[in-house]
């Protein structure tokens, strides 16, 4: 046994180089390209002992290729998306192992190195080579290959065509969750990992409709509807009405929610469909874009009110307007007065409204719950009526003296209460105060001629009438 050690340690020393230095004896292995790794070691597997360095290094970096070379295949809603090790730069720990192994019996005295070299061949030395990669690349990587999956959720829709109700079902939104797919990646690649291509579930979120097609399906029946007259009306304040009726046809109404008239209808520039016609303002008639827009939110009031959902905002008109009875407006004005009210039902309500025949219509549905033996109206009761002061006189200096003209006529104010009749088989059961509206009275606006007749057309006037005197008496 005494034999067989001393003999390998001779061997070791035949191996060795010896140098002075500070006037001793040192040792220093040589080691190149065909020094041999020691006998027993292994890489991540792979045997390595009695390779040559250079051998061992061809071995090593032919591994290293085919890991790198690998790839995370994702399967995202039963489709496969693949991407490579090195988008997210996977690269080795320490691409210098075959240096360090080979350093294995080099150190300490020759006893020490031959024991190490002799451990390392009977009992094996198993050497892990660590891989690394850029954990912010893969997260992005995961990001951008998968993002074509993403799909938001889509709320059911409903629309009324034809007398008939078409209903969109709702669609579940999907969204792959990046953070835990990679630490899913991560995870497969961590310990364990074999180099080999990983392929894994990517983690995937979904996320119901808010509203379903569930939902709509209990809009059935007509719960109130209105309609005005504007076929006297002027070209553009009919499109004015028949634009501001599109823009809120075809809105549904959830329990709890609350519906802006504003919302729908602004801006009132002629981009949004919207000319130039009559409205109020400051207590005058005046041309304005838009003019008109309060006879589709007073008809859409009263279709509120006969549906009986919850009036949140509702003003009335400084001036009595035509196509509804006192009490029966609803005013509008951009960036101030709004028509809001809220549905204050148990199922969605779907408003409709159109123009048609010199008539807007506004109809509510929903889901009818009230008795069928009951039912309502609405009635208007004039207050107090208020006359108009003294007529509103503009000079014009452009026109003669004894020339006018109306700009506006004289309008009475009112103050007027509307209520909610309630009858239960024809019987009258109860009367309900809505509202009590302010109409102010308006004057009469007149413009007057002030322009006085010159001196020179008084001079021609004299002698024309000087020379027809004379011409009568000659006759």
């Amino acid at each position: 046994m005494m034999k067989k050690a001393w003999k390998g340690i001779l061997g070791l020393l035949m191996a060795m180089t010896f140098t002075v230095s500070a006037g001793r004896m040192v040792y220093a292995e040589t080691v190149d390209e065909n020094h041999e790794v020691p006998d027993g070691v292994t890489v991540n597997g792979m045997e390595l002992g009695g390779l040559t360095v250079k051998a061992a290094e061809d071995k090593l970096q032919q591994y290293m290729d085919e890991v790198c070379g690998g790839s995370v295949t994702l399967t995202v809603l039963g489709e496969d998306v693949t991407f490579a090790y090195k988008d997210f730069d996977m690269h080795a720990a320490d691409s210098t192992v075959v240096q360090d192994i080979c350093q294995i019996g080099t150190k300490g005295n020759l006893i020490r190195r031959y024991k190490e070299l002799s451990d390392v061949k009977n009992n094996k030395a198993e050497f892990t080579l660590k891989f690394e990669y850029d954990h912010n690349k893969l997260k992005k990587v995961i990001s951008e290959k998968t993002e074509s999956y993403n799909k938001e959720a889509e709320n059911a829709s409903l629309v009324r065509h034809s007398g008939e109700f078409i209903i969109t079902d709702d669609v579940t939104g999907v969204k792959v969750d990046t953070d835990a797919t990679t630490a899913e990646v991560e995870k497969a690649l961590g310990d364990g990992w074999d180099g080999s291509s990983q392929k894994l579930d990517a983690v995937v979120e979904e996320t119901k409709a808010a509203h379903t097609s569930d939902e709509l399906k209990q809009v059935t029946d007509l719960l109130g509807g209105y309609s005005t007259d504007y076929s006297s009306s002027s070209s553009n304040r009919i499109a004015n009405i028949a634009n501001g009726a599109s823009l809120v046809d075809e809105t549904v109404v959830y329990p709890g929610d609350t519906f802006s008239f504003l919302n729908h209808v602004t801006p009132f520039t002629a981009a949004n469909g919207y000319y130039q016609a009559t409205g109020y303002s400051g207590g005058r008639v005046v041309p304005s874009t838009g003019g008109g827009i309060c006879q589709v939110s007073s008809t859409m009031y009263n279709a509120v009110l006969r549906a009986e959902l919850e009036v949140v905002e509702r003003s009335n008109h400084g001036l009595t307007v035509g196509y509804v009875p006192l009490g029966a407006d609803a005013t509008v004005a951009e960036g101030g007065v709004d028509f809001r009210f809220r549905n204050n039902l148990d199922a969605p309500v779907y408003i409709e409204a159109y123009t048609y025949g010199g008539q807007i219509y506004v109809n509510i549905y929903g889901h009818e719950t009230r008795a069928s033996n009951r039912s309502i109206e609405f009635t208007s009761v004039t207050d107090k009526t208020i006359k108009p002061g003294d007529d509103v006189i503009t000079k014009d200096d452009t026109q003669p003296e004894g020339w006018q003209e109306v700009t506006q006529s004289a309008h009475d104010g009112y103050v007027a209460s509307f209520y909610k009749k309630i009858y239960v088989d024809g019987s009258l059961q109860d009367t309900v105060w809505i509202n009590t509206s302010y109409y102010s009275a308006s004057p009469r606006y007149i413009t007057v001629g002030t322009k006085k007749e010159s001196s020179d057309d008084n001079s021609d006037q004299k002698e024309e009438a000087d020379n027809t005197s004379g011409d009568k008496k000659n006759e």
